[in-house]
């Protein structure tokens, strides 16, 4: 067998009667198809997708059936929540109901709305919760507004799927419009040209009124008391991971 795809693992799973949706660049490349603008193309080595907490036997016979070897001493500790395998030089990265880094989402029941990915609102998220940001992330961000239009319903990048979440954590609000608050400054160079910039721009801030018109939970108001005087986040460190030997 060939280098094993994101088509060969998502394929898989759904082979053995589960459920799972890609996430990460490779993801954001399916989702902005051939409006990508090139300067936004990139590649993606590792393959990151999300299942069910259900779909855990259909993964783990999935992952067999391909080949994969998993790190065998991470997913002990850390198989609530989060696998990895490999296959040979490609590590796939399974998130488990809940993509927790920088900030926590519920993800399980996102799984399968949208062929072969997450929604595109969901792909934003996991996007604007990130605190120390690598040009890849301002790519894929922009990529998406780029690419997929704000809107009410699923196909682009529902509001309410995005400003729900933010509404009701301060924390994760915080970060995502430090993060928008961010690309919107750099919007020009990431994009290679000004005029495209000018169109990031324009789309960042109708996304930034919606957040902000976005109605709040107390849980929001009362963190937002505090403020910056706490830390708001967490910062993952890169998993210390290896195929079983």
């Amino acid at each position: 067998m060939g280098e094993i795809t994101e088509h060969d693992v998502i394929g898989a799973i759904i082979g053995q009667g589960g459920k799972a949706s890609l996430l990460g660049g490779r993801a954001v490349a399916i989702a902005c198809g051939d409006a990508m603008p090139q300067a936004l193309r990139r590649v993606s080595s590792d393959i990151d997708i999300v299942v069910r907490g259900r779909d855990r036997k259909p993964l783990k016979a999935a992952m067999a059936a391909l080949g994969c070897e998993g790190a065998a001493e991470f997913n002990l500790l850390n198989g609530k929540e989060r696998m990895i395998f490999f296959a040979g030089d490609t590590k796939i990265d399974v998130f488990i109901d809940v993509f927790r880094m920088c900030h926590m989402l519920d993800l399980g029941a996102r799984v399968g709305l949208h062929d072969m990915i997450l929604p595109p609102a969901d792909l934003l998220l996991t996007k604007l919760q990130v605190v120390r940001l690598d040009r890849k992330d301002l790519i894929d961000i922009a990529a998406l507004l780029l690419c997929c239009k704000l809107s009410e319903a699923p196909g682009g990048i529902e509001a309410k799927r995005v400003t729900g979440p933010l509404g009701a954590d301060w924390g994760f609000w915080r970060t995502a419009t430090g993060t928008l608050d961010t690309l919107r400054a750099r919007a020009a160079e990431i994009c290679g040209d000004p005029e495209l910039g000018a169109t990031l721009v324009a789309r960042i801030d109708a996304l930034g009124a919606r957040i902000a018109a976005a109605p709040r939970s107390m849980a929001w108001k009362l963190r937002a008391v505090i403020g910056e005087r706490s830390k708001w986040y967490e910062l993952p460190e890169e998993p210390d991971a290896e195929p079983a030997t």
